[in-house]
Formats: structure tokens, C-alpha cells, sequence
């Protein structure tokens, strides 16, 4: 009735049992449907209130690998294999809740930039921000567990860096409800780094620019 449960901690294992559970045969399955804290919630107004000079960043839809890309909460049940739960599931898209919670956390740590969708941006984006995830899941030893790369484009396109990220974080207590919340502070992290890049790069840029200036020589007549 119940898969046969690797020998790990037993925060990971009983959250394997939660979906095993549900499947036993006999027993009237109880659905769940979870979402990312505040990413179920409007991303806050993109610089209403900023001039119109003060730059733009552009966010892409996140992009998953394909089995991520699905109703259920994944969790990975050994080194090579994982499970997408069928009682325990994404309230909305996984994609556009990962979206939303990255525009809120980019608003928040770049407070004098426009935050917005890449389809409200349009041609405006000062910087564009892509980001794929190969890993967003449970693991069986009690880890949730986030991977993927994002990238920094510049209003012309031109690629500005590519950095790949891996966060490990144990769960503080065993559950579907433990991992949600474990997985968004992860994410939570993620969105901080890319702010912090955005940062870097446009330091560089205007160090770059003064350079240019010092270095060309004024014009005569």
C-alpha cells in the first residue's frame, strides 16, 4: 500500500509518507493546495512615485524544467529519482507564483528602479532578468532544495553575466507546509542576489562610462 521508504531522517521521511498516504487504497484523498507566501498577492505599484528617468528592470517568466513544471509539489525520494505529489498541490502556476515573488523581493531591495513583467516593460528595460530552475523540491534526507542560473541583459539585449545558484536549507519542522515556506525563503534569497548583481553591474557600467569620459579628448575648434 505504501512505497517502501529509504532509510534516511526522518524529516525526510515523513514527508515521502504524507504523499504515500494519500494514495492508499480504501482512504478518501484529502487535497492541499499550497502557494508561495505573498507571491498569491498583487506585486506592490512599480515606482509610482520615481521619476521618469529612474531606471527600469524587466522580469522574464521564470522558466522550470519540465518536471516542475506541474500541479504537484515535487520531492526527490533518492539520489536519482523524485515524485510529483497528487494530494499536494500549487494553488496557481508554480511559474507565475515564482514570477510574482521575485518582482515583490526585486521592489524591495531596489527601491529608486521600476520593477515590472517584461511584457509591461516592453522596450523601456534598462536591465532584463531571466531565470531558469533545474531544482525546486523536498529531499528525502529533510533538505528543501533550489538550483537553476539567471542571467542580466542590458536594454540592447547584450548578455551582462550568467550565474549559476545552489541552496540547500533544512526544513524546521516535517511536512508539505514546512517545505513550502522553506523553498520561498530560498527563493526569498535568490531574488536578494540577483538585486545585489543588478547593483554591480550598474556600478560598473557608470565606472566605465567616466573612464570613457576622462579618457576622450575634448573637442577643438
Amino acid at each position: 500500500m505504501m512505497m517502501q521508504l529509504l532509510h534516511t531522517s526522518w524529516r525526510g521521511a515523513a514527508l515521502v509518507a504524507l504523499t504515500a498516504l494519500a494514495g492508499c487504497a480504501g482512504q478518501a484523498t484529502e487535497f492541499h493546495r499550497y502557494t508561495l507566501p505573498l507571491a498569491d498577492q498583487r506585486a506592490p505599484e512599480p515606482g509610482v512615485s520615481l521619476p521618469d528617468s529612474a531606471p527600469t528592470v524587466a522580469v522574464s517568466s521564470v522558466r522550470l524544467a519540465d518536471y516542475l513544471d506541474g500541479q504537484g509539489v515535487v520531492y526527490q525520494t533518492s539520489d536519482i529519482e523524485v515524485n510529483e505529489a497528487q494530494a499536494n498541490l500549487w494553488a496557481d502556476s508554480l511559474s507565475a507564483q515564482l514570477t510574482r515573488s521575485l518582482q515583490r523581493t526585486l521592489s524591495g531591495r531596489l527601491k529608486d528602479h521600476r520593477v515590472l513583467g517584461e511584457t509591461l516593460a516592453g522596450d523601456r528595460a534598462d536591465t532584463g532578468v531571466r531565470v531558469s530552475l533545474s531544482r525546486f523540491q523536498g529531499r528525502y534526507d529533510g533538505m528543501a532544495v533550489l538550483a537553476g542560473q539567471y542571467q542580466l541583459r542590458d536594454a540592447g539585449g547584450n548578455l551582462l553575466t550568467q550565474q549559476p545558484f545552489e541552496i540547500e536549507r533544512p526544513l524546521d519542522d516535517d511536512g508539505y507546509p514546512a517545505l513550502i515556506r522553506t523553498l520561498s525563503q530560498g527563493w526569498e534569497s535568490v531574488g536578494e542576489q540577483i538585486a545585489d548583481e543588478i547593483t554591480q553591474q550598474e556600478q560598473k557600467a557608470m565606472m566605465t562610462e567616466s573612464a570613457r569620459a576622462r579618457t576622450t579628448p575634448a573637442d577643438s575648434t
